[in-house]
């Protein structure tokens, strides 16, 4: 683990001795694909890297451990949490629910500057070479057509629901696989909101979630059995 460096890149005004920022450096290495599913996360080594007492570390991974980042495995301690395809599948129904919601209220009453800065969006993500920036980028979009501002507690369960599964994308290096895929179903979305037709985004928001979903649960089982939660990978030998 490089925690440090990670702290280093967060905004100045973070860098307290805090359980928060020790969260916020565990939650950027674990959906950023950093620390990858099962991985240990020893709280000395946190501590140290991160230069605070144990207190606040305990504190991080508790709060990590309800986001559903962190597991508390017996005989072993803290882990990076590891999903089962039921619970990615789940996951990816549920971000359904929520996302075409947002998007049938969006589509209505998106701008011109709005859709404009959607395109750009779009153009920079096609230009992206690395798995991370063409991520970003990804949410980047689709936070953008949810038009999310007035509805802060939508955004944070649709962001919670997404960091659970995004980092699987990137640990795996899977974003810049099916990119090609994923850039024409965002054309097509972002064409459906310039006419402001919200059935027709729902519809192939729908599509889009369902596809990401089969492909990643598919890729998941062709992984090495660490990327599976514990007991599964214990039954699997």
């Amino acid at each position: 683990m490089q925690l440090d460096q990670i702290l280093r890149t967060l905004p100045p005004g973070r860098r307290q001795a805090t359980h928060e920022l020790v969260a916020a450096v565990l939650r950027e290495a674990i959906t950023t694909g950093q620390l990858r599913a099962n991985e240990p996360l020893p709280q000395d080594e946190i501590a140290s890297q991160l230069r605070v007492s144990h207190i606040p570390v305990r504190e991080a991974l508790r709060q990590l451990q309800s986001e559903g980042l962190v597991d508390y495995q017996p005989n072993r301690g803290a882990t990076v949490s590891a999903l089962a395809p039921a619970e990615i599948a789940e996951i990816y129904q549920i971000r359904s629910i929520l996302e075409t919601a947002a998007i049938r209220q969006a589509a209505p009453r998106l701008t011109p500057a709005q859709l404009e800065r959607a395109r750009v969006i779009l153009d920079r993500a096609e230009q992206a070479t690395d798995g991370a920036t063409w991520g970003s980028l990804d949410v980047e979009f689709h936070q953008l057509i949810y038009d999310l501002g007035a509805r802060p507690r939508l955004g944070e369960m649709i962001a919670g629901l997404l960091r659970r599964v995004d980092r699987y994308w990137l640990a795996h290096g899977l974003m810049l696989k099916y990119r090609v895929e994923f850039e024409r179903e965002h054309r097509a979305l972002l064409a459906a909101l310039e006419r402001h037709d919200s059935e027709r985004a729902a519809a192939l928001l729908e599509s889009h979630l369902a596809g990401a979903s089969r492909l990643l649960i598919a890729e998941l089982a062709a992984a090495p059995e660490a990327t599976l939660p514990v007991a599964e990978a214990t039954a699997a030998r």
